[in-house]
């Protein structure tokens, strides 16, 4: 017990710490937290969202039956999300009961 609070240990979790921090950086931005609706910018709709407006109400899992234009990023209440933006990526915002509340490209 004594040596996992080792100055040695310490050292090292701070550079492993420091690593994780600066590669997120480098991947795309700060991970942010909190509503998600309030905090992806609006975006054109590269993704097809328009076209899937049927769908909202409905659970997420129906989105496999319509092909889509690039990724999908299912978003969850109270995920964290980073600021990086696809343009051809849905992103469907879902409740926690898996229904499609809103859907948005980016």
């Amino acid at each position: 017990m004594v040596a996992l609070f080792s100055p040695f240990l310490r050292r090292n979790m701070v550079g492993v710490l420091a690593a994780a921090c600066l590669t997120a950086c480098a991947m795309g931005g700060q991970v942010r937290m909190g509503p998600v609706s309030k905090m992806l910018k609006p975006q054109p709709d590269l993704c097809d969202a328009a076209a899937l407006i049927d769908v909202v109400g409905q659970p997420f899992t129906q989105l496999a039956d319509y092909p889509l234009a690039g990724p999908l990023r299912v978003l969850w209440p109270e995920q964290e999300i980073t600021d990086e933006v696809v343009p051809n990526r849905l992103n469907a915002e879902v409740t926690n009961d898996q229904l499609i509340l809103r859907l948005s490209c980016g």
